[in-house]
């Protein structure tokens, strides 16, 4: 009798602290700026303890429009070959188990784990690693939309994050976007110079997978994280290791975009 008492308040101890760390998770995920109202869906079936981490995995982490886009394979960019819910249970998997990178970019504390090898095609890829002297290389201009514009109305933010990014805006004419088409409800571009050469994704399956999370805070030494981003294929870096963020630049290190001949 005596063990079932003990192990009756050992069950009742661990559902208080369980309630407790989700209460703090959700006054967290409450003061934070970006998904303030997201804190409703804080649950325990939200808040997944990972690894060294508590992983906050709302529920439609998969569905926002820089996500979901490589859910779609006729878009030219890397995509799955496997369901969200496949997606979701890799990356706990990865989180779990393999080696990440910790580093802090514009004042935000992420934790990265780029170019993580599965034992299975998981994608297609839509970079590859070509020399310099392929004679199918070629230099386009590519216009990829800037989504901010379709959220953010105030044009000293727009410009500050544009130039802060060194990013060339322009409208659906190709001209320079202005605080005129802002405020009309015009769409932006980043315009940019990137290296393509042919090819085709649907030949270049991949078995890589990448997933970067936020920090939004720590419940002790743990960190509380959330998804910003995961997707298939390469993510280049540079000769000592440092991850490539602006995508113009990757054919500066041989990585270009495939490209069919048609």
């Amino acid at each position: 009798m005596k063990l079932i008492f003990e192990s009756w308040n050992k069950f009742l101890t661990e559902e208080e602290e369980s309630s407790d760390t989700i209460e703090q998770v959700r006054k967290m995920v409450a003061a934070n700026t970006h998904l303030s109202g997201k804190a409703g869906e804080i649950s325990a079936e939200t808040v997944k303890e990972v690894g060294p981490f508590l992983f906050v995995l709302f529920e439609n982490s998969l569905d926002s429009d820089h996500m979901s886009k490589h859910f779609d394979e006729k878009n030219p960019i890397s995509t799955w070959t496997i369901s969200k819910d496949q997606v979701k249970d890799l990356m706990l998997d990865i989180m779990a188990n393999e080696e990440f990178k910790a580093v802090e970019e514009r004042g935000t504390q992420k934790y990265k784990w780029l170019n993580t090898p599965t034992n299975k095609t998981i994608g297609l890829d839509s970079l590859k690693k070509a020399e310099p002297n392929d004679p199918s290389i070629k230099v386009i201009d590519d216009f990829e939309r800037f989504t901010m514009t379709d959220r953010v109305k105030d044009w000293s933010a727009v410009s500050k994050v544009a130039a802060d990014n060194e990013y060339e805006l322009v409208n659906q004419e190709r001209s320079p976007y202005t605080r005129q088409d802002l405020a009309s409800g015009k769409p932006s571009f980043i315009k940019q110079k990137i290296g393509v050469v042919l090819g085709d994704k649907k030949q270049n399956p991949t078995p890589l997978v990448n997933v970067v999370v936020a920090e939004i805070g720590k419940i002790g030494k743990k960190p509380v994280v959330s998804l910003m981003t995961t997707y298939p294929g390469n993510s280049p870096v540079d000769s000592s290791g440092k991850d490539i963020m602006d995508k113009k630049a990757y054919k500066d290190h041989g990585y270009y975009f495939l490209k069919s001949g048609k």
